[in-house]
């Protein structure tokens, strides 16, 4: 693991996996569905927030939907330019192996506008990761 930024629309780690950050950059939506994010997770939980974006300024309404293999688990409307509670970050728990497809769609009309979509969060599982150093360390078998 690397650390470096792999590219938009992956679920990627930070060099010690206790950190897992997607960000879809700009993508135009308009009065279609458009999926802004989309990443299967592995075999830890990820616990974090999803933030909408917005990178043009407009009056229109945004609806931003975060699915779970396919079944909508979060879903909220809100306004591209005056709205201050619309991109409040919202608390996400992702489980693992779980395929995530984030979304967004233009309810007003169908302009076309710039958006986008981050979720970050923490790597948490059934051993957690400083445990998991002082396991492998203390054992000669997981350097070999």
């Amino acid at each position: 693991m690397t650390g470096t930024f792999e590219g938009v629309g992956t679920l990627q780690f930070s060099p010690d996996n206790k950190h897992g950050y997607a960000y879809s950059g700009i993508v135009a939506v308009t009065n279609t569905e458009v999926t802004t994010l989309e990443f299967t997770t592995g075999s830890s939980y990820l616990v974090g927030i999803f933030q909408p974006q917005y990178f043009s300024d407009n009056n229109d309404v945004y609806l931003h939907t975060v699915k779970f293999n396919n079944v909508a688990v979060v879903g909220f409307e809100f306004n591209g330019s005056n709205n201050a509670d619309g991109a409040i970050p919202r608390p996400i728990i992702i489980p693992p192996f779980t395929t995530v497809s984030c979304s967004a769609k233009n309810t007003t009309d169908s302009t076309s506008n710039n958006v986008g979509a981050n979720i970050v969060g923490k790597v948490k599982g059934a051993i957690e990761q400083e445990n998991l150093e002082a396991i492998t360390d203390a054992n000669d078998w997981a350097s070999e």
